[in-house]
């Protein structure tokens, strides 16, 4: 047995003592040289390649920016436009609206072709009916399903998503 006195090291802690750093080679064409013509061709096609990979991935993200940056440029026109409109949905008297309320009337502010069937302050009487038709408000305005829409419409999707999310936050504190 091991005597009482004697002190291990942790686990593996020997094992890293004896290895060496592992430094990777990097690739460039004077890694070739001296080697045989097959070698040096190799070498020489593997690094254009890998500068064509580089130069086509930073291509990309250049126009996934301006892209994004478009996007947000149209929403900040649509923002502009739609503001009051949305204002005028969501507050009465500089106050938010409640949740029955703005289900409601969500009709009112939602562009044509959603699927969004009109519903009357009677249909949310009901506590887990105002749930209900929460969610179904949340499937149409949801962000997630909402990217492919033109700038307008996104815009009001987000707007109305974040309405009616405090507006169910507030209902569910008790505010009903």
């Amino acid at each position: 047995g091991a005597s009482l006195g004697s002190k291990s090291a942790p686990p593996g802690a020997m094992n890293n003592a004896n290895k060496k750093k592992e430094k990777g080679i990097s690739l460039d064409p004077t890694n070739a040289v001296g080697k045989s013509a097959n070698v040096q061709a190799a070498v020489h096609k593997r690094v254009s390649d890998m500068k064509k990979s580089q130069q086509k991935a930073l291509q990309e993200v250049r126009q996934r920016e301006a892209a994004k940056k478009k996007a947000e440029d149209e929403e900040d026109v649509a923002r502009k436009q739609l503001e009051p409109k949305i204002k005028a949905w969501s507050e009465e008297h500089g106050k938010k609206k409640q949740l029955r309320a703005l289900l409601a009337s969500l009709h009112v502010v939602l562009w044509p072709g959603t699927k969004w069937k009109q519903i009357s302050i009677g249909d949310v009487l009901n506590d887990s009916k105002v749930k209900r038709f929460y969610h179904k408000a949340t499937l149409v305005v949801h962000p997630d399903k909402t990217g492919h829409l033109p700038a307008d419409q996104r815009f009001l999707a987000k707007r109305i998503f974040d309405a009616l999310t405090q507006a169910k936050t507030d209902f569910d504190n008790g505010a009903k």
